[in-house]
């Protein structure tokens, strides 16, 4: 508010005696942080070390073609020691844009300099964007009246991309032209995703606007492509941008009739979808509690809002290209793309997600879908004709028992394990002396959530002379 308006307000609000029961608050509206961008491109025959233009926080490396190419990377901050090599895992939007070009998922890397990049066939030409949280702008605005407390709203908190710092310029081309406009639709179904990311993110705000960077600059979206993003700790972010709000309204990724702004998150199946991903990547972990349980919150809330069957499947039917297919109203992403996405372990468990959601929709208690921690401290010791296995108790409080698992001797794992135990032993007999066996255990708990295997011991049965 201009300043001259608001003496103008205040001195009307005097004169009719408002002025003690109304007050005038600048109130924080959230921040821009501008990101500092720098790219540095060069051909990579089977390893290369690059310096960076920029200290960066993150990093994320695209190349022309080879999209089955194995790359890895390395950071150093300070351009003589690097540590860990590690995997450069695909951008699932990256791989939707069909131009010819590989983007590798974004990557944390708090004060990289240089990056050692190697590949099991030459790339012609690669490049490393670097990114960084540059200027903070702190937005305000006048509210009048009250304590300036939001309004109460129906739905879980979403932090907006005002509160996670979203430069909005980055919409817009050099003309001023949005790139990509909001586009609505009814909401059909229900999407979810992982980001690729670093699990343990210590700065899932900074990652957010670097992915936010990377898709609508590098590209070339115009904005960032999930609908929402969920954090390890429980927190919701809105994602791609729909309308503006007002203030002490929740964004809910929708336009005022309650259509769903299409997103970037499914090829194919974008328009009527609402594409949530949880930040990190759940290829060999489940996701953390918080982040299921919020998941399982915003998930019910859009399903009770739309009408959507969490447990059931429906046919969609692409608004805008009229493409059919029949699938489970909360899918994973390759349930619709020839993706990983949302990751081996996290999609196992989308049953438990589904019924989990239905029941908080029903008004139930919620259902406990997280599995406990796999048993620890295994061992193994031989005797005549038998193994005896001890393992550290686990001490969650609905912890049901544990279950005994022997390979077989084609090397595989059998699906039913050889015994089914209450206390942290378990002696195997009428095994064969001279034989040696590989075990492992896991536990389950009272809602049949099982755990993930424990360390691989081995023994052999001897008998005593």
């Amino acid at each position: 508010m201009p300043r001259l308006a608001l003496r103008i307000l205040l001195t009307l609000l005097a004169l009719t005696g408002a002025f003690a029961a109304t007050q005038v608050h600048r109130v924080d509206a959230g921040v821009t942080v501008r990101m500092v961008a720098r790219e540095v491109r060069a051909p990579v025959e089977l390893s290369r070390t690059l310096d960076l233009p920029i200290t960066a926080s993150h990093v994320a490396l695209h190349w022309k073609g080879a999209p089955t190419a194995r790359v890895r990377v390395a950071f150093s901050s300070d351009g003589d020691h690097f540590g860990s090599s590690l995997p450069v895992e695909r951008d699932e939007l990256g791989e939707q844009r069909r131009n010819g070009e590989t983007y590798g998922a974004v990557m944390t890397a708090p004060g990289a300099t240089a990056v050692r990049v190697t590949t099991d066939r030459p790339l012609a030409r690669l490049s490393v964007l670097a990114l960084a949280s540059g200027e903070r702008v702190v937005r305000h605005r006048w509210e009048i009246g009250g304590d300036g407390a939001s309004a109460t709203v129906d739905q879980p908190g979403v932090i907006s991309r005002a509160d996670w710092g979203a430069d909005e310029s980055l919409r817009f081309d050099s003309t001023g032209r949005e790139t990509w406009p909001p586009e609505f639709h009814p909401v059909q179904k229900l999407i979810v995703h992982h980001t690729a990311t670093r699990n343990a993110d210590p700065d899932p705000a900074a990652t957010t606007r670097s992915i936010y960077y990377y898709h609508a600059v590098t590209q070339g979206w115009g904005d960032i492509g999930y609908n929402f993003l969920v954090d390890e700790s429980g927190r919701v972010y809105e994602g791609r941008y729909s309308r503006p709000y007002a203030a002490g309204e929740t964004p809910t990724g929708e336009d005022l009739a309650g259509n769903g702004v299409t997103g970037a998150h499914a090829q194919g199946f974008n328009s009527g979808t609402v594409g949530v991903a949880l930040l990190g990547t759940l290829t060999n972990q489940d996701a953390t509690p918080a982040a299921r349980d919020a998941l399982e919150r915003f998930l019910a809330w859009e399903g009770d809002r739309h009408g959507i069957d969490p447990q059931g499947s429906s046919l969609y039917v692409n608004p805008v290209s009229g493409t059919q297919k029949t699938f489970a109203n909360i899918a994973g992403h390759r349930d619709v793309n020839a993706t990983e996405c949302p990751g081996g372990v996290f999609y196992d468990t989308l049953p438990q997600l589904r019924a989990a959601v239905a029941a908080r929709i029903a008004g139930g208690a919620p259902v406990d879908t997280t599995p406990p921690a796999a048993p620890a401290r295994l061992t193994a010791k031989p005797g005549d004709q038998r193994v005896s296995l001890n393992w550290a108790d686990n001490t969650e409080p609905d912890l049901a028992g544990y279950r005994v698992y022997k390979r077989a001797a084609d090397g595989t794992w059998p699906a039913a394990p050889s015994a089914t135990v209450g206390p942290s032993a378990f002696t195997m007999t009428g095994l064969v002396n001279g034989t040696t066996y590989a075990f492992r255990v896991t536990a389950y708990d009272e809602s049949g959530n099982e755990s993930g295997p424990s360390a691989i011991v081995t023994a052999t049965p001897r008998r005593k002379h």
